[in-house]
């Protein structure tokens, strides 16, 4: 690749601009001189008004087309650059899995699910052993009941 920061510098370039500019403002002096003439300046402030209008349209119009193409080009050389990476290798000398890993950790509360779930299990587990209790009471019950030939509507 050519280095061209020296380029704004040389003599060459600045001559060129300088040559450019002057050649701009004479042209436009000589515009204006020629608008202010009487029977070639009404034609020619006629076309320059023409010709704004125009470049008015041509920019409103221009603009959008060229911001689609500007739009696609980047979306095809991101989508080019993806695809020559390889993101989990990108990641694995970039990232500190580790040190994120650490985060995830800290931000969650495990003793209070450690609770929670021991809690509702703890519940569960002694309904199930009241309920059983109660049941095989009666079922002692029922056996004490025959043996002793207890009726039970007695009771």
């Amino acid at each position: 690749m050519t280095d061209l920061s020296g380029l704004a510098k040389h003599p060459a370039t600045t001559l060129s601009l300088g040559a450019a500019a002057t050649a701009i403002g004479l042209a436009a002096e000589g515009y204006r001189a020629c608008e202010r003439l009487p029977f070639v300046g009404d034609r020619l402030r006629g076309a320059r008004s023409a010709l704004e209008r125009r470049g008015e349209e041509v920019l409103a119009a221009g603009l959008e087309p060229l911001t689609a193409a500007i739009t696609a080009i980047a979306v095809e050389l991101v989508d080019r650059v993806l695809d020559e990476l390889d993101l989990n290798a990108l990641v694995r000398e970039r990232v500190d899995l580790i040190g994120l890993a650490d985060e995830v950790v800290a931000g969650i509360n495990l003793p209070a699910i450690i609770r929670e779930s021991t809690g509702s299990v703890t519940s569960d587990v002694m309904h199930d052993v009241r309920s059983q209790s109660e049941r095989a009471d009666d079922a002692v019950a029922g056996i004490v009941d025959r043996i002793l030939r207890r009726d039970k509507g007695l009771r």
